[in-house]
């Protein structure tokens, strides 16, 4: 059982991408995304983090924070 665990910990992390503090790609900025939360301004829009992101946008820069969670 103990191993079952360790191998479950262990298979978790490997899949994280992004760990606190790291910098999203641009391929990652790039991928189209839909907006799923009926109380955001982007509901049913399609979107990419390059839309904020100066470097690519024409040098508008902003500040976006990330918040993911999932209830299983």
């Amino acid at each position: 059982m103990k191993k079952v665990i360790m191998l479950s910990i262990f298979l978790s992390a490997s899949f994280a991408v992004y760990n606190v503090g790291q910098t999203v790609s641009t391929s990652d900025q790039n991928v189209v995304l839909e907006g799923c939360s009926t109380s955001s301004d982007y509901y049913g829009q399609e979107f990419k983090l390059a839309d904020w992101n100066g470097d690519l946008n024409g040098g508008e820069y902003h500040v976006i924070w990330l918040e993911m969670s999932a209830s299983w």
